[in-house]
């Protein structure tokens, strides 16, 4: 700034030169009409006018602008020019102008003293500018300035601006048994200004002090009013020592009354108002309140104080006069303004905030509480946000939200790009793919027709919902002279020269091109764990023909996917080979015939019942909590004859096929991870199909053991079958979570599940898939310093969360994956040839899914998992230990409080006795006379055994 100034001073020195001497606005009309004209031309302003004085105000406006551009050019256009514009009339002489004004005050007849004051007046001012007029004009100003300068001396007063004269007037105070006089100020009424120019002194001297005298009685009179009514016994606010001592000590005054001393006024307002005074001022008065305003979603008031100034005056008036004082009000009002006018400080503050943290989309309480953060260590016991303040918490704010505001951008950008989830899986986009969607119900030959269609492709794969299934499938390649190989995720029996791969369908490779791809069970797309791999696998298959199979509920599922695609889609539909019939009664469990199966829905009813048939007839039992190579013995001893019975949960639902003649149901309801539930028409269809299979009975049978089960079954046999409901469950591979990993620079891949599943959103009938077992494994693996490949890894594990001895062998392989140590497998210590409880078999159980677990990670990391051979070794006596346990039918169920054995037949999980005692100890609990009006059997449906 000091820069610019300096230069333009220079400038403006410089202009002088070409203008003798002389200022811009002066020189500038001494230059021709030519010169003008080629100085707008030089300046750029040129407009077509050559009218000089236009010139002229155009140039006066530029320089007077201040730009020193503009000033620079015009200076170096008369440099260039060579020329100066000097002012030909001469400079005025100092004496001259002496001259002139000792020249006109001879005219006047004027005194010594009035001869320097105007000669004093008058030697600054031009002398083309001094007339006779001015000089008159001055002379009578000062004439008069010396006749009020008497005026005030003989009336022993002050005339103000107005013609008021003011002056101290004496006044005596009658006051209980004493007298004194007050000096006080008095003004008489604006005098006539003309006569006080005009009129003697003589005249005026008396006139005046005879108004004085009146108006300092009328005064006089007033006082004496005022003491008569003063109450000196019994004031409202003062003693009677207050009041003499007040009117004794109070300085010169308009008022009558005198001007209260600070210690009354702060007596007076702490006793009656409960008001302290902080400050005490001659004019004003400050009080300080502390006060508390509630702020919106926030617990704590903010605490603040109230500052209120006073009008000393007005307050003593109202103590003397006995008035009701206002300050309480005053406070009241004062209050509600400062906090309102707050509260609209914090909102707009809030609401800037807001706009800016839009994209986080913070909830109030979270945003007004990063708000408060940053605000209140810039307060002041004043409730109160300047605009400097609001300027640092905004900024300060800005810095607070910086990452995550980053984040969130990355985040949008991330779902921008994989917003179109088929675009994810760039082979299958690739081909020309032909959709093809066997559809029936089962025993309907439509995967049969798939398979055979599989066969007489190049290359192809099978896609299974089940291990079993996928062994199957490649064992029916093989048999029928095709090459394949095996691959699930604990297992992979390898052909080099295979041409067709059977598969678990999670198992999937989405980089290798064959010519025909059958996905199983497509219907599994609507399950809520798993069926993000068939939606996966129908969008990113990469096969010239991609058949599906499944039940006619999911017809519109398979087209909306079609049509998101936009590929072709030919719908096939099949009959069953075989009818089914509804039986008309319950079957008893003494009257089951050979070849039927009966359906439990959990682990311990199908054990129970295994356990309750073995006394008459030799039984298979298939669970899921049991190996493939279990289920598969089981599924061979039942097919074979060996067995006459099998019990089984709905695992044998897809694809198992089995001769079975009658499927009993033993229930009509099921736990399906989240909640019991009756059982869906769709699922009644499914393993009703199981019955009556094509090739092994002419006619399928579906009862129930039960005759409230049967009457439930029937209804939903009949029912139409609801359409599988979109959207679907997607989720992403590898690729796409090192996607996520990079754009939002995450190292931790439960945040970036946890983003995946939360954020996604697709185009088309998608959702992302909640997993939440592998959230579950991502906390854990989170703990641990691994890539994000190994950590990808082992989150996709086949891992049961629910069993304790699997997740503790995880955590061990985690550990050892750490610090890149071998991990070798952990055989039990003691193994004998059949369980002895049902406790024994649950962890041969979890130690098959145990197994199965280091198999799947020595798939995948060989290099630590170094004992697969040894695990396939020991999976193989879980196995048959298992399979020898299910053959014994010295199983006995035992409570689950006190561990005594339970009868055969009971459908509880606990005992008689413990019942009772848990009963008892409700009740004790409870009013008791207010026992509850359930029966005994409807309270003990909460102490069923669960799944």
């Amino acid at each position: 700034m000091a820069k610019k100034k300096k230069k333009m001073i220079k400038l403006n020195q410089s202009i002088r030169h070409f203008f003798g001497d002389e200022g811009f606005d002066e020189g500038i009309e001494r230059v021709p009409t030519e010169s003008l004209i080629a100085l707008a031309h030089t300046l750029g302003v040129f407009n077509g006018t050559t009218d000089k004085t236009t010139l002229i105000k155009t140039f006066r406006r530029l320089w007077s602008e201040g730009e020193s551009e503009n000033r620079a050019l015009i200076v170096e256009f008369f440099k260039q020019e060579g020329k100066t514009y000097p002012n030909p009339k001469p400079k005025e002489k100092p004496h001259e102008r002496e001259e002139k004004i000792d020249e006109l005050l001879e005219s006047f007849d004027i005194t010594s003293d009035e001869r320097r004051a105007l000669h004093a007046s008058f030697i600054d001012i031009r002398t083309r500018k001094i007339t006779p007029e001015k000089i008159a004009a001055k002379l009578e100003h000062i004439r008069y300035t010396h006749k009020r300068e008497a005026l005030e001396k003989a009336l022993e007063g002050k005339f103000n601006f107005d013609d008021t004269l003011e002056y101290y007037a004496p006044i005596a105070y009658h006051v209980d048994n004493e007298t004194f006089t007050k000096i006080h100020i008095l003004k008489t009424p604006p005098l006539n200004g003309k006569r006080l120019h005009e009129e003697a002194l003589e005249i005026l001297v008396p006139e005046i002090s005879e108004l004085k005298s009146a108006l300092t009685a009328q005064k006089q009179e007033q006082t004496n009013l005022f003491l008569a009514s003063l109450n000196l016994s019994s004031h409202r606010y003062l003693s009677k020592e207050q009041i003499i001592a007040t009117l004794k000590s109070a300085p010169p005054s308009v008022q009558t009354y005198g001007a209260l001393s600070s210690e009354i006024v702060r007596d007076v307002c702490t006793r009656h108002l409960h008001i302290p005074l902080t400050s005490v001022g001659s004019e004003d008065l400050m009080i300080e309140i502390e006060k508390q305003l509630t702020l919106p979603h926030r617990k704590e008031p903010l605490s603040y104080t109230l500052s209120l100034h006073l009008d000393a005056h007005e307050l003593s008036r109202q103590i003397w006069n006995e008035e009701e004082l206002t300050v309480t009000a005053m406070v009241q009002e004062q209050s509600v303004h400062e906090e309102r006018a707050f509260l609209e400080e914090l909102s707009h503050l809030i609401e800037e905030c807001h706009t800016r943290a839009k994209l986080l989309e913070m909830s109030d309480d979270t945003l007004y509480g990063i708000v408060y953060e940053l605000l209140f260590p810039y307060l002041t016991h004043t409730p109160h946000i300047s605009s400097k303040t609001s300027r640092r918490v905004l900024f300060s704010f800005d810095q607070r939200i910086a990452n995550e505001l980053l984040k969130r951008q990355r985040q949008a950008l991330l779902a921008r790009t994989v917003r179109d989830f088929k675009n994810l899986f760039p082979l299958a986009r690739s081909l020309r793919r032909r959709l093809i969607f066997h559809t029936g119900p089962t025993n309907s030959g439509k995967t049969y027709t798939a398979f055979q269609q599989l066969k007489k492709a190049g290359t192809g794969y099978y896609l299974a919902p089940l291990r079993l299934l996928a062994l199957e499938g490649y064992e029916t390649l093989r048999e029928q002279g095709v090459s394949a190989s095996l691959i699930t995720g604990e297992e992979q029996l390898l052909d080099e020269d295979a041409t067709h791969i059977s598969s678990t369908i999670e198992m999937l490779n989405f980089e290798t091109e064959v010519d025909c791809c059958v996905i199983d069970e497509v219907q599994m797309i609507d399950d809520r764990d798993r069926g993000w791999a068939w939606a996966n696998a129908i969008i990113g298959a990469p096969a010239k023909t991609v058949i599906m199979t499944g039940s006619p509920n999911a017809r519109e599922a398979v087209i909306a996917l079609a049509e998101y695609l936009g590929e072709p889609l030919e719908i096939i539909e099949f009959e069953r080979k075989n009818p089914l019939e509804l039986l008309k009664s319950p079957t008893p469990i003494d009257a089951i015939e050979p070849q039927s199966a009966i359906i439990a829905f959990t682990r311990s009813n199908a054990l129970r019942l295994k356990q309750q048939l073995s006394k008459t007839y030799r039984t298979s039992v298939i669970y899921g909590n049991l190996s493939p190579e279990v289920r598969r013995e089981e599924a061979r001893r039942f097919r074979e004859g060996e067995t006459d019975i099998l019990v089984a949960t709905d695992a044998i639902s897809m694809g198992l096929n089995l001769p079975i003649k009658t499927l009993l149901f033993s229930k009509a309801d099921k736990f399906d991870g989240q909640n019991q539930r009756n059982l869906t028409a769709t699922e009644v269809r499914q393993i009703s199909g199981r019955a009556g299979r094509y090739g092994l009975s002419e006619k399928g049978y579906v009862g129930a053991l039960t005759s409230d089960v049967l009457k439930t079954i029937s209804t939903l046999f009949t029912k139409p079958i609801e359409p599988i409901a979109l959207p679907f469950n997607v989720m992403a591979n590898f690729d796409h979570i090192m996607l996520v990993s990079t754009i939002l620079e995450e190292k931790s891949l439960s945040n970036i599940v946890d983003f995946f599943v939360e954020n996604m959103k697709f185009e088309g009938p998608f959702r992302a898939a909640n997993l939440e077992s592998m959230q579950e494994a991502s906390a854990i693996i989170d703990h641990y310093d691994l890539d994000m490949r190994t950590k990808y890894t082992l989150a996709t594990a086949p891992l049961s969360t629910s069993s304790p001895l699997v997740m503790a062998a995880f955590e061990r392989y985690v550990r050892a994956l750490e610090q890149k140590k071998p991990i070798a497998y952990i055989p039990p210590q003691r193994l004998g040839h059949y369980a002895l409880s049902m406790e024994e078999l649950q962890e041969a159980e979890d130690r098959i899914k145990e197994i199965s677990l280091y198999l799947w990670l020595s798939y995948r990391m060989g290099e630590y998992f170094v004992d697969a051979e040894k695990a396939r070794t020991f999976r193989g006596e879980l196995n048959r230990f298992i399979e020898n346990s299910l053959q014994q039918s010295h199983f006995v169920p035992r409570c689950k409080t006190c561990g005594k054995p339970l009868a055969p037949n009971s459908e509880f999980a606990i005992c008689q006795s413990c019942f009772y005692n848990l009963n008892r100890a409700k009740q004790g609990v409870r009013n008791v006379t207010n026992p509850s009006s359930r029966s005994e059997r409807d309270s003990r449906k909460s102490f069923r055994h669960g799944r």
